[in-house]
């Protein structure tokens, strides 16, 4: 994200393709998470054509590029959902400072109960991050005025590539009646912006985990989803939606497995 010029991250930018090879090549902390609980992996890049903006002095994305990667990730949601359950990750240096944005525009909530650590975070990069986020809204709302409360418009202007990808992914899952696992702020925000624009996406999720991320709680509340875990994570790349989709997994499967009552009365009755 350009947003982090401003020293809003712990980590370099080029941190985002590191891990992104990594799960390609399979060994990343989200790629091993979900093999060791029997899950494929489908990396993608999500990436905007035209110019992208720091928030701070324009939008982050044009309203083209929202669009156009929206319908990229229907395209590929529609296809997951063929196979069933779906989890969502991501990974994008930055993204935090973007989600906490995010949220405020979405859900009109203050920079101080937005703003969170992220990942590796000090004091220092906490203050920027607070001062970038108040920047950047106080620029949205003079440049979009009551528009930045509509989806399309917030991504635009304070949003990232990853979040409009995966809000078209979950609303196409959502559609085709597959269950869409969410993991921390940034897929919560993607599942928020799908719901937002069609609310019947709401009954297809499953909040996997609470991470530490400040908004999260408040963006879990406004879908109306208690998680599964809460385990203060902080690693992103769908880490807790795998660990949650583990337990759904098997629920499902001790479901099947159990015999109904009407069964169980007819053992009896051949004993």
């Amino acid at each position: 994200h350009p947003v982090t010029r401003h020293g809003v991250s712990a980590f370099s930018s080029s941190v985002t393709g590191e891990v992104l090879a990594a799960t390609r090549a399979g060994v990343s902390l989200g790629a091993v998470t979900a093999r060791e609980v029997g899950l494929a992996v489908e990396a993608v890049h999500a990436v905007a054509t035209g110019q992208t903006g720091d928030m701070v002095a324009a939008d982050a994305l044009d309203l083209v590029d929202v669009e156009v990667l929206f319908r990229s990730g229907e395209e590929i949601g529609r296809r997951l959902a063929e196979d069933g359950l779906v989890c969502l990750g991501e990974v994008g240096i930055g993204n935090t400072t973007v989600a906490a944005a995010l949220a405020c525009a979405l859900l009109e909530m203050d920079v101080d109960e937005s703003v969170g650590l992220g990942a590796a975070a000090d004091a220092a990069i906490v203050r920027r991050k607070r001062a970038v986020v108040a920047a950047a809204l106080k620029r949205a709302r003079a440049t979009h005025g009551k528009r930045l409360c509509q989806p399309e418009v917030a991504l635009a202007a304070v949003g990232g590539p990853e979040i409009a990808f995966l809000a078209g992914l979950t609303l196409a899952a959502a559609g085709a009646r597959a269950p869409v696992v969410i993991d921390g702020l940034v897929t919560s925000l993607a599942a928020l912006v799908a719901v937002r624009i069609e609310p019947a996406v709401q009954s297809a999720l499953v909040a996997g985990q609470r991470s530490r991320e400040l908004a999260h709680g408040r963006v879990l509340a406004e879908l109306g989803l208690e998680p599964l875990l809460q385990l203060r994570l902080r690693a992103g790349e769908g880490v807790g939606a795998c660990l949650a989709a583990q337990m759904v997994l098997a629920a499902v499967r001790s479901r099947q497995a159990t015999a109904t009552v009407e069964e169980q009365c007819v053992e009896t009755d051949r004993r």
